[in-house]
């Protein structure tokens, strides 16, 4: 289904937006693993109640390639500016024989199909970039957006306020036990623009840090941040191009 977004025109909320999602991730990563949301590089546990703004036009979808248990490549756009990842077959590496295999010894798609929705505190304002491939999270960013959908259209002024939730259900292979998966709950509507000002602020400071000289080798150990690719002329409603 590719039905064209109705978008007259692109207002100072768009063009924001559309120049903050150019960064695929912005604070600290924040995942849904075995049941439990952690965030940052030693992997705290961000409580469920947890209240967040969803900046709804950072969200960025399309594919990331692993190698060696390292994102390698990604071709990601901004869902507000329409962008269509490509269907899976056209990414190549189709050759299960050369794929990485997982724990259990099983060929590993190489690709993912991922999401990345950046989120903000409600309380301290701590930026957050939750990041997901699994069908749980995905469907928890497509029931966001739904609901986001409609009422963005009424009033563009406002973004979610999500409350991080855990659902379960209870698999048919039945050693498996419960399965867990997110839930972005929606609580309340806000200010856009509050939340914006705060990931201004977050943005702002990371620039300063970037600017900071650095020794040859700490730059080596720098990260870089590398823009998604570049947004479709054509803007479509994005398909899960499985």
């Amino acid at each position: 289904m590719t039905n064209d977004l109705q978008t007259p025109e692109t207002n100072p909320w768009e063009a924001y937006g559309n120049a903050v999602a150019t960064r695929t991730t912005v604070g600290e990563l924040l995942k849904f693993t075995k049941g439990d949301y952690i965030a940052g590089p030693y992997s705290d546990e961000i409580p469920t109640g947890t209240r967040l703004y969803a900046v709804m036009d950072t969200l960025n979808v399309g594919w990331l390639k692993w190698q060696d248990n390292r994102p390698a490549e990604q071709i990601m756009g901004a869902v507000g500016e329409g962008f269509q990842p490509p269907r899976r077959a056209d990414l190549g590496d189709l050759d299960k024989t050369q794929w990485e295999t997982d724990e259990e010894g099983h060929p590993r798609d190489p690709w993912q199909f991922s999401n990345y929705l950046v989120l903000v505190a409600v309380k301290g304002g701590k930026v957050f970039t939750f990041t997901t491939s699994s069908r749980g999270g995905l469907n928890a960013i497509g029931e966001l957006c739904k609901v986001y959908g409609k009422v963005m259209r009424q009033q563009p002024d406002k973004y979610p306020v999500i409350e991080l939730d855990v659902g379960s259900y209870q698999h048919s292979n039945r050693s498996y036990g419960r399965i867990k998966f997110p839930i972005l709950k929606i609580v309340d509507w806000a200010d856009a623009a509050a939340a914006r000002r705060l990931l201004e602020d977050e943005n702002n400071a990371e620039s300063d840090e970037e600017d900071i000289p650095t020794t040859p080798k700490q730059a080596a150990a720098t990260p870089s941040k590398a823009p998604a690719a570049a947004a479709a002329k054509k803007k479509k409603t994005p398909e899960i191009p499985f």
